[in-house]
């Protein structure tokens, strides 16, 4: 593969395990799993495995779409350390979230974003922190239904319809303001001290 190639990445054709390591969207859902196209390594400036997900939905799922092929781009980057559950979904695909929105809903003060997602979490201070007007604009920037979720010490980026190549490395670059701000959060104790 020559995206691989070019930024000095590992590449596998398939990774199996890869499509029963998470449990929320996009992941756990229909048959024929697969996980194509990895690559692992470091991709502008972060630690990253990403791949091409896909899976059939058949008419006897219990989802709204029937005989359909899904396809995304997914990108897990590491991060330095555990941070709070927070993601953003489109809001014309919460159909697919269905009971998994976590804790409450935030609000980002730029319309378009608003309009086009909804941000979700249980620590509104670290939300704010990450989504500022000024980061919810950049991620607008990426050209695609793009959604993305901090689970534990990882950051996942999935793109409908997306594959591994220069796109991947253009969609870090977008969100790595929101990352590093992920990263750099401090919680505050629960107990009051400074």
């Amino acid at each position: 593969m020559q995206f691989a190639s070019r930024h000095g990445l590992e590449h596998e054709h398939s990774r199996r395990e890869l499509t029963h390591r998470w449990e929320d969207y996009p992941f756990g859902f229909g048959s024929w799993r697969r996980a194509r196209n990895v690559v692992r390594g470091s991709l502008s400036g972060r630690s990253i495995t990403a791949f091409e997900y896909h899976y059939v939905l058949w008419s006897d799922d219990e989802t709204v779409e029937r005989d359909a092929f899904r396809h995304f781009l997914v990108c897990v980057v590491d991060l330095d350390h555990p941070v709070p559950s927070l993601a953003a979904m489109r809001r014309d695909r919460l159909v697919w979230h269905l009971d998994q929105v976590e804790g409450e809903e935030f609000v980002v003060d730029h319309e378009k974003w608003q309009q086009q997602y909804l941000l979700s979490g249980l620590d509104a201070a670290f939300a704010h922190t990450v989504v500022t007007d000024d980061r919810a604009q950049r991620c607008l920037q990426i050209d695609a239904r793009a959604e993305w979720r901090f689970l534990r010490d990882e950051f996942i980026v999935w793109i409908e319809s997306g594959h591994v190549d220069e796109s991947l490395a253009v969609v870090l670059d977008i969100l790595r303001p929101m990352i590093v701000a992920a990263e750099s959060y401090q919680e505050k104790p629960k107990d009051g001290t400074p």
